[in-house]
């Protein structure tokens, strides 16, 4: 069936007036059977990556802005997180031994997750004057 396809004269082209399928035979003057118009002198092929490339880029970029403000509407930006979670570990002035920080670390990890519950991000806004508060008890039942 390959060598059928490899030395077969005839293609099968779409025609760019009208868009019907042609079964050409190479080796005659090429015209569309059905409105008769020249397909000569025209590119034919695949289109590129250009449209794959742009639905995914749709795609992928919708489905960050569904993901970010639907899906997940009670975490908090990865940057506050972390601030939150630096100022609960570092806020102290002494220096702690190493034991004694990756322990505070893990505390303070347990906190902001408390506080992610209990304080949604999408409410932040409206109880912002809670923040410290619900952290701090956070920690405390961390302990």
């Amino acid at each position: 069936m390959t060598k059928e396809i490899e030395h077969s004269t005839t293609v099968s082209v779409n025609c760019p007036a009208c868009s019907a399928v042609n079964e050409l035979d190479q080796h005659r003057n090429i015209e569309c059977e059905k409105c008769q118009k020249p397909i000569t002198g025209q590119k034919y092929g695949a289109r590129g990556a250009l449209p794959a490339v742009l639905a995914f880029t749709v795609g992928f970029t919708g489905y960050g802005l569904v993901d970010r403000n639907l899906l997940d509407s009670r975490r908090y930006p990865m940057e506050l997180e972390y601030a939150m979670v630096n100022a609960c570990t570092n806020g102290d002035i002494n220096v702690l031994p190493r034991g004694l920080y990756e322990s505070k670390q893990e505390i303070c990890l347990c906190a902001v997750g408390k506080t992610v519950e209990a304080l949604p991000y999408n409410e932040l806004d409206e109880r912002k004057s809670e923040l410290k508060t619900v952290l701090s008890a956070s920690a405390k039942e961390c302990r």
